[in-house]
């Protein structure tokens, strides 16, 4: 076979895809004679076009599976982190809702007991508003804490020793304490009174009589309303009174604030007060009241607290409390609740319990530094008495007090 015949076969192979098998023979003249004696068709061009495609197809199938499991992987990642999230906002949200700080959560957290503690955050405004029926309370970390003479007093068990809410450690063992670590939460105290008290005169046919010198027998029928001061007082000073305190007591919601427990809960104070049984009512209101609304406003609702408690209660004598002062550092640092404004509502005070014929009571200089302002060795939050200090105010109120014949 010649070399062309060798070029066309191996062209027209590629072309057609057919191998030709040819057979040569000399004929009987001599001469070479050829034929196709079988065609066999080459699956080899096929082979090459057809195992290229597939070879992608199986490629671009793994690129697709990998691209699938790394969307899935991704989002994951971003649900997972969507749920950490909601979670860490959901716990936020409750903390603030509840009033704790977040060493607080913590603490819950790790299976320790904390005392709830909050500050209340005063705004200028003429009454007050819905918003501020739960007062915060005060902690001794937090000395802004513009409570009315707040005291950081919640509801706590007391499975071993630990401070009490006026700064003093107090062991579980104490005598009282279950008492004590309701302070805050509105509860009456005690109700010291076994008998029904001695009748007497009109207390405002002679009024005014001058202050005498008593003991503490004198205030078995006496009862204190006001603030988480006047509280402190209740639970430390060891006088045998009733006391209707709350914390962040108000006189602006004097009769919508829950202050007395009841066997059906927590009720205001008159929704509470027995008829005749007091023959004495110290109130001590109006730190509390220094951001909101104006002074005549302010008197306005004072007497009508007064005239209220006298239709209940009416041989009842009124004592009409001044505000102790706060500290010089805590002054300095509140712009509404500091000392020159406690002396001018105090100086109104003194006006106003004349016009109720109401005896005005002040027993801040009794418990004043030199310059007017509270001692900071006898508070550690600017404003509440340690226990220890709370001899001098009870002394006060024993060589200040009235006495009917």
């Amino acid at each position: 076979m010649s070399k062309n015949s060798k070029d066309k076969s191996s062209d027209n192979e590629k072309n057609t895809g057919k191998r030709e098998i040819k057979q040569v023979f000399i004929t009987d003249e001599g001469k070479e004679k050829s034929e196709v004696s079988k065609s066999v068709k080459t699956e080899q061009h096929k082979d090459n076009k057809t195992s290229e495609p597939e070879h992608k197809h199986t490629v671009h199938e793994a690129e697709h599976k990998e691209r699938k499991v790394v969307r899935i992987i991704a989002l994951s990642v971003v649900m997972l982190s969507s749920l950490l999230l909601a979670m860490c906002v959901g716990a936020v949200l409750a903390i603030w809702d509840s009033g704790r700080t977040i060493s607080e959560f913590n603490a819950i957290l790790l299976g320790r007991e904390v005392a709830a503690t909050s500050a209340i955050t005063y705004e200028e405004s003429e009454t007050p508003s819905d918003e501020d029926d739960e007062e915060a309370s005060w902690s001794d970390e937090e000395e802004d804490a513009n409570d009315d003479e707040a005291g950081e007093d919640q509801e706590s068990e007391e499975p071993e020793d630990e401070e009490d809410d006026y700064g003093n450690t107090i062991s579980s063992d104490t005598e009282g304490i279950e008492g004590v670590s309701r302070a805050g939460s509105g509860d009456e105290i005690e109700n010291h009174r076994d008998e029904e008290p001695e009748a007497i005169k009109d207390p405002l046919a002679d009024y005014p009589l001058p202050f005498t010198t008593v003991d503490e027998s004198y205030f078995t029928d006496a009862l204190f309303i006001g603030d988480s001061r006047l509280q402190g007082f209740g639970f430390w000073s060891g006088l045998p009174a009733t006391y209707y305190c709350a914390t962040g007591f108000q006189l602006y919601k004097y009769d919508t604030t829950n202050v007395v427990q009841t066997e059906k809960g927590k009720v205001p104070i008159f929704e509470a007060m027995p008829y005749d049984a007091f023959t004495k009512i110290y109130i001590k209101v109006g730190l509390n009241e220094l951001g909101y609304g104006t002074e005549e406003n302010f008197e306005k609702t004072y007497a009508g607290l007064i005239e209220k408690l006298r239709e209940y209660e009416p041989r009842a004598i009124i004592y009409v409390h001044a505000i102790l002062p706060v500290t010089a550092e805590k002054s300095e640092k509140d712009k509404a609740h500091n000392n020159p404004n406690i002396q001018v509502r105090n100086e109104s005070l003194k006006k106003f319990a004349k016009d109720q014929k109401a005896y005005f009571l002040d027993a801040g200089p009794a418990l004043a530094g030199a310059d007017g302002s509270l001692p900071s060795e006898m508070t550690n939050d600017g404003i509440h008495l340690k226990p220890e200090y709370m001899k001098i105010w009870k002394d006060y109120l024993c060589e200040h007090a009235v006495v009917i014949e």
